[in-house]
């Protein structure tokens, strides 16, 4: 479902600098290159289930559990489940929502891929049948950052609108019920807004990450606070997060370095 939205338009400074080296160290840092042992990765997500097992989504690989800075397969791309509907690759992001149990996002639909049973499961759309008339769809929608708030039962997503030549129409913030997948609320987001990661976090709320900066969307007014740069810890892209509340510390995977970061939630502005 789509809301008919006004666009604002915000105006970024944009400099050339070289990357900049890291002035604090993160609690760890695993090299999903060497962990993998491939010349390139393709990162998407990182998960954090309820007992505290850390996983790692790579687009062409597949999902990994995390031991320490080694891998484990949980199932490969190859392996994946058979879908119990169409799914247009890739798959985007991913969260955790119990124990073996998994929301995943692809382009116009979110799945729940549950490990034990190995089933995928169409959970919720972000991406409208069609007009109500039965005319084919003009456009495309893609999120690229799925969060999940355990005490509510709720999924968010911030799905990106396309027209048919790839240019960003709108930016948008949504929640969905687990459970049925019904979506509840539709926020309109700065067109600018296009968050490549997320986590929900109880008393900051929805937190996204853009580029290596971290901000909450207040969806009050459907804006997006600024809250740290992370830079300082040589990431370069938030390509997914999650929180361990077991160790208290914030998982952050970045796509363009190719790591998994472990940072102290204690040392984070939120």
């Amino acid at each position: 479902m789509i809301k008919t939205i006004s666009l604002g338009v915000m105006v970024l400074a944009v400099g050339c600098a070289s990357e900049p080296a890291p002035v604090e160290a993160p609690i760890a840092r695993i090299d999903l290159r060497a962990a993998l042992g491939v010349p390139d990765a393709a990162p998407v997500g990182v998960a954090v289930a309820p007992d505290g097992t850390r996983f790692v989504l790579d687009e062409g690989a597949g999902l990994y559990r995390i031991d320490g800075d080694q891998l484990t397969s949980v199932v490969s791309m190859a392996q994946m489940p058979t879908p119990d509907q169409a799914m247009q690759l890739p798959i985007t992001d991913i969260v955790a929502l119990a124990p073996n149990l998994f929301a995943m996002t692809a382009i116009g639909d979110g799945f729940v891929l549950d490990t034990s049973a190995m089933t995928l499961t169409q959970k919720f759309c972000y991406l409208p049948g069609g007009d109500g008339g039965g005319a084919p769809l003009t456009i495309t929608q893609r999120t690229d950052a799925v969060a999940y708030d355990a005490a509510a039962d709720k999924l968010y997503a911030q799905p990106l609108t396309y027209d048919t030549a790839g240019a960003l129409q709108y930016a948008q913030v949504a929640r969905y019920d687990r459970r049925s997948g019904v979506d509840e609320e539709w926020h309109d987001a700065a067109i600018a807004t296009a968050a490549t990661g997320s986590v929900y976090m109880p008393g900051v709320g929805l937190v996204l990450g853009q580029g290596a900066q971290l901000s909450r969307f207040d969806l009050a007014s459907n804006r997006s606070i600024p809250l740290d740069d992370l830079t300082r810890f040589g990431i370069r892209s938030i390509d997914g997060l999650a929180v361990d509340a077991t160790t208290h510390t914030l998982m952050v995977v970045d796509n363009v370095t190719d790591a998994v970061f472990e940072l102290d939630l204690d040392g984070v502005s939120l």
